[in-house]
């Protein structure tokens, strides 16, 4: 299983272009953690020389990335080839008033409606949590409607984990058979829970066990049209 073919040392550690030396260090971390062969989740999927070739691919990424002088080359390499938008380079945007030699302002309050649309979107939260909290599971749509209501969009998602829209779609649709291998799913779970600002492990365990109670194939089937 080549599972990191083709990729390039950000995709390798599941981080975007833009990402800081922290950000780099935390996924060179959750990397290893993955495929040391200790690792419970995926101890079985590769053979011992596979999970040498996987740790040394991993290795190199975060040698490079955490080096200044080599990344700003490597960076250079990807927008050469064309594999990189030279602006997926750019540093994210700092709101902070003193970064930018401004007074530093207090926030202006809130106008009512906007406290309303809040203190309902927290609300709805929160039932769909008791919900997933008391069957265990999570479906996609239960993910769409977490992300609606923190008022986050799909595109928003991609810039910040990488991962395409057309597979953060598949995962909102339940459209499991054109997911990638579980080990990326529940690495590509994590970090979608993390943007929503939701527990992690109650989303990855949640939507893993909604996918293999087949009750998306009975929904499927509930909403079949008849002459269909």
């Amino acid at each position: 299983m080549k599972a990191f073919e083709g990729k390039n040392f950000y995709e390798i550690l599941n981080l975007p272009p833009n990402a800081d030396l922290a950000d780099i260090k935390q996924a060179y971390a959750e990397a290893i953690e993955m495929y040391d062969e200790e690792s419970l989740s995926t101890y079985s999927l590769f053979t011992d020389e596979q999970r040498k070739k996987l740790l040394q691919d991993i290795d190199e990424a975060f040698q490079t990335l955490s080096n200044a002088d080599k990344r700003a080359e490597y960076n250079q390499m990807l927008i050469s080839s064309g594999q990189v938008e030279a602006a997926m380079f750019s540093p994210q945007p700092q709101d902070s008033a003193q970064e930018r030699g401004e007074e530093e302002l207090s926030p202006e309050p809130e106008e009512p409606a906007e406290q309303i649309e809040q203190l309902s979107n927290e609300e709805k939260i929160r039932k769909i949590l008791d919900t997933i909290t008391e069957k265990g599971l999570v479906s996609g749509e239960d993910l769409r409607q977490l992300r609606e209501a923190r008022g986050i969009e799909i595109p928003e998602i991609f810039e910040k984990t990488r991962i395409s829209k057309t597979t953060l779609g598949r995962i909102e649709e339940n459209q499991y058979e054109d997911l990638p291998a579980e080990i990326f799913l529940k690495a590509f779970l994590k970090s979608y829970a993390e943007i929503i600002q939701i527990d992690p492990k109650c989303i990855v365990d949640g939507y893993l066990k909604y996918m293999a109670s087949g009750l998306h194939e009975k929904s499927y089937i509930l909403n079949i049209k008849p002459g269909k």
